[in-house]
C-alpha cells in the first residue's frame, strides 16, 4: 500500500486543479456531482471541517470530492501504519506521512494562495461582493477547503498515534509553522463534540458485576502524555532484563499503559514472583499509575500472559514477594518512570 494522497495531491498538482482552463466552466460539474460516492467508516473521527456553504456547480462538486476523499484517507492511512506492528515501520511511515508530505503539501498550498491571491475574504458570505470573478471565487473556496483537508488528515493520524509523536501540532502551528498565514478568527477545522447520554440506572448487583469486568482495560501511565520516551527506557530495560520476550513490540507495550483495551497482551518471560513485584512498585510503592480500585491484579492479567501464552491466575499474586535475586533489576527498570 502507499501512503499517497493521490486524489488530493491531483487537486493540488496535477490534472484537477481547479484553476486550469478546461476545469473552470461551472455547468461541466452538474452531471458529475451524482458520481462521486459518500465515505462510509466507523472511524471515530477527532475533527470535523465546517466550512462555508458551496455556492455553484463547480464548488458543490469538488467539496462532495474532497470532504468524502479525506475520511477516507484518514481511514486508510491510519490502517496503512498499523498493519506492520513494527515501531521501526511505524516511525518511518508517521515521519514520511506527517514531515515530508503532509507538511510539504500545506506549505505549498500557503504559497499558492498567496501567488493567486486565494484569500478568505473572497468567499466571506459577510464581506464577499456579487462583482467578484465569480471563477476566482471558486477557485479560491476550493483551495482553502483543500488546505483544511490536509490539517484534518495530519490531525487525525496524530491523534491515531499521539504515543509515538513528542512535536504534537496544534491548529496555530499550521498557520504560523507552514501556511504563514494570520491566524483565522474562525478554523473552521473544530473538534468533535461528544455528547453524553445520561444511562438508566442499574440494579446495585449488577453495576457491581459491569465494573469489575469493564471498568478497566489496562494500566494508565500517569506521565504518558508528557512523558512517553520513559515508557521506551521501561521497554528496553525489561527486555535487556529477560523479564518480557524479546519480541515485544513497542507499540503494544506501550498500550499496557494506555488505559485502552488490550487485545495483544506481553509476554513476561520472568516467573510470576517478578511480575508480582514489578506490579507492585508501579502501583502500589510509586504509584505511578492511575488508581485502579483494587483491580491491579485483574488488570495485569489482561496486560500480560506467561511462556506458553496462558493467563496467570489472579489469586497466587497475593502471596509472592519480593524476589530476592532479581528485585534489584526489577526497581532499576522501573526507575526508569519515575
Amino acid at each position: 500500500m502507499s501512503n499517497q494522497t493521490k486524489l488530493l495531491d491531483d487537486i493540488l498538482y496535477q490534472e484537477l486543479r481547479p484553476w486550469l482552463g478546461k476545469n473552470s466552466l461551472d455547468q461541466k460539474y452538474a452531471s458529475k456531482l451524482s458520481s462521486v460516492k459518500e465515505a462510509s467508516t466507523d472511524f471515530q473521527f477527532k475533527y470535523e471541517i465546517s466550512f462555508h456553504r458551496p455556492f455553484d456547480h463547480k464548488t458543490k462538486y469538488y467539496s462532495k470530492l474532497i470532504l468524502n476523499n479525506v475520511k477516507s484517507e484518514c481511514v486508510r492511512l491510519v490502517e496503512l501504519i498499523k498493519e506492520d506492528n513494527n515501531e521501526n515501520l511505524i516511525k518511518y511511515w508517521l515521519e514520511d506521512t506527517l514531515n515530508k508530505r503532509i507538511k510539504t503539501r500545506l506549505k505549498d498550498l500557503g504559497k499558492l494562495i498567496k501567488e493567486k491571491d486565494y484569500a478568505l475574504t473572497y468567499i466571506d458570505p459577510k464581506k464577499t461582493s456579487f462583482e467578484l470573478d465569480q471563477t476566482h471565487k471558486a477557485n479560491t473556496f476550493i483551495v482553502q477547503l483543500l488546505k483544511l483537508a490536509y490539517m484534518q488528515l495530519y490531525l487525525e493520524i496524530q491523534n491515531a498515534f499521539s504515543t509515538w509523536i513528542d512535536d504534537q501540532f496544534i491548529l496555530e502551528d499550521f498557520y504560523s509553522q507552514l501556511l504563514l498565514e494570520p491566524i483565522p478568527d474562525n478554523h473552521f477545522l473544530k473538534p468533535v463534540q461528544v455528547i453524553e447520554v445520561e444511562s438508566k440506572p442499574v440494579p446495585a448487583a449488577k453495576t457491581e458485576s459491569t465494573a469489575t469486568v469493564n471498568s478497566f482495560h489496562s494500566f494508565t501511565y500517569k506521565q504518558l502524555p508528557t512523558n512517553p520516551d520513559k515508557l521506551t527506557d521501561l521497554w528496553d530495560s525489561l527486555k535487556l532484563n529477560h523479564f518480557i520476550s524479546k519480541s515485544t513490540t513497542l507499540l503494544n507495550f506501550k498500550k499496557v499503559f494506555s488505559g485502552g483495551e488490550i487485545k495483544t497482551p506481553i509476554e513476561w518471560t520472568g516467573n510470576i514472583s517478578e511480575l508480582f513485584y514489578f506490579i507492585k512498585l508501579i502501583y502500589s510503592e510509586y504509584k505511578l499509575v492511575d488508581d485502579l480500585k483494587q483491580k491491579q491484579w485483574e488488570v495485569t492479567c489482561l496486560c500480560f500472559v506467561d511462556t506458553d501464552g496462558n493467563s496467570f491466575d489472579r489469586s497466587k499474586f497475593r502471596s509472592l514477594k519480593r524476589p530476592n535475586l532479581t528485585g534489584d533489576k526489577i526497581e532499576k527498570a522501573v526507575s526508569h518512570l519515575i
